[in-house]
């Protein structure tokens, strides 16, 4: 729990992770600790190898660890069945990822209905969020038929259709221009800020990391700092800060 005594989001506890591979085992997380709280968003930066998706797929329950916790809203996932960290993931987490994992075969709002379940609630939540993503006009298209923007809009519905209590995306800006990344950055600020969304984002990209509250740099599967980014407004000086870390470190 946090000061007010509620209950913290997320909270990663000396994760540690180490794949197989030959005679030279890689050891992907190496004791990383991290707490998110209610309302915040933050970016997850690293390079290529840094233990960054390790740790997004390990907090999302799709990556089982050597050792550590990972706390969602104060269930310990390692607690879990199989069958009842599906199920809780279905209702307290939204993955969103790079290449937006849609079903070819359903429309847009068939596809962000596949977390919930039937029934009239669900209509009505289907519809707010189409409204609110600007997407009611094509909601019974394909994917095919959308634009990469509108794609990941229907994967950032889908993924809040459950009111999970984190939105975590992979690279959610990975696979579109820039003009439409922002655009996508954009949602998720206002996500955030109107909604009190709990939002962890993985990126590589100084101009996703700049609308995040604060920035975890991770290298070689360990955290090696932090810093504030409310007060920044450019990617720049974002892509500055973490190169001084890396710099400092490395001295």
């Amino acid at each position: 729990m946090n000061e007010s005594g509620s209950v913290v989001p997320l909270v990663v506890e000396d994760l540690w992770k180490t794949f197989p591979r030959g005679d030279s085992p890689v050891t992907a997380l190496r004791g990383v600790n991290l707490r998110v709280e209610h309302g915040e968003f933050i970016a997850i930066m690293g390079a290529s190898g840094s233990g960054k998706s390790t740790l997004l797929h390990a907090v999302a329950g799709l990556t089982n660890v050597d050792s550590g916790r990972v706390l969602i809203d104060g269930q310990d996932l390692s607690e879990l069945s199989d069958a009842r960290l599906t199920r809780f993931r279905r209702e307290k987490l939204g993955i969103v990822f790079q290449s937006f994992n849609l079903i070819p075969s359903l429309t847009a709002e068939d596809n962000i209905r596949l977390p919930g379940t039937s029934g009239a609630e669900l209509d009505k939540h289907v519809d707010q969020l189409l409204e609110r993503l600007g997407m009611q006009a094509r909601r019974r298209h394909k994917p095919g038929a959308l634009s990469g923007g509108e794609q990941q809009r229907i994967a950032i519905a889908r993924a809040l259709v459950c009111d999970p209590a984190i939105l975590l995306a992979d690279e959610p800006t990975g696979s579109l221009d820039s003009v439409t990344g922002q655009e996508i950055c954009e949602l998720l600020r206002q996500l955030c800020d109107e909604q009190q969304r709990t939002i962890v984002v993985v990126t590589h990209e100084p101009h996703v990391a700049m609308w995040a509250d604060r920035v975890v740099v991770l290298r070689d599967g360990e955290n090696l700092a932090e810093f504030d980014t409310r007060h920044i407004n450019d990617p720049q000086e974002v892509a500055s800060r973490y190169q001084s870390l890396l710099r400092v470190e490395a001295s």
